[in-house]
């Protein structure tokens, strides 16, 4: 008996303990761990315009948009993306797809890195899940950084309208 009553007070003494080492494992739901870059977007086209993209298209412009949110500029920014099969470098089946930028990225602004790339005819029009590695370095320090970033796209399609008039004249 004397054994049964120590066991049962070693697992009182023992499981607050677990559940509070539980509790600073996750110790808060509104800790995050920021960087000094955040992904906004990723689209096919430039920073000026997206385009509609379909299965096939060859040397497409993809632009993925981030944003400084660091207390430094950066510069030296280099990217590789990995897209799924089915995509490709305009210079060959390449895995990865590189970009980079001449720009310094200036604290609290966005910049863009936009790759090109080609879609192979049998792709479905659908969400695809991506990956892009981003290098950089901050100004006025040695040594390299990076950042990894997962994000979903989707191949639209292109819109097709076929319009036929119920008339054949037009007035105005």
């Amino acid at each position: 008996m004397k054994i049964l009553v120590t066991l049962f007070a070693l697992i009182l003494l023992v499981s607050p303990i677990g559940a509070q080492a539980l509790q600073l494992e996750h110790a808060s739901p509104f800790e995050h761990k920021f960087g000094d870059v955040k992904f906004l977007d990723a689209y096919f086209g430039t920073s000026d315009k997206k385009v509609e993209v379909s299965p096939g298209d060859k040397n497409v412009p993809f632009t993925v948009v981030f944003a400084n949110i660091g207390t430094q500029d950066i510069t030296g920014i280099k990217g590789q993306l990995l897209m799924p099969t089915g995509f490709s470098s305009i210079d060959g089946n390449k895995a990865l797809i590189y970009a980079d930028t001449d720009a310094e990225a200036m604290a609290g602004k966005y910049f863009s890195l936009t790759f090109f790339v080609n879609l192979d005819k049998n792709i479905p029009i659908q969400q695809f899940p991506a990956t892009v590695k981003l290098d950089f370095t901050r100004l006025r320090e040695s040594g390299a950084r990076n950042s990894f970033f997962d994000f979903t796209f989707k191949v639209p399609g292109e819109s097709i309208l076929n319009i036929k008039a119920d008339q054949p004249f037009l007035t105005s």
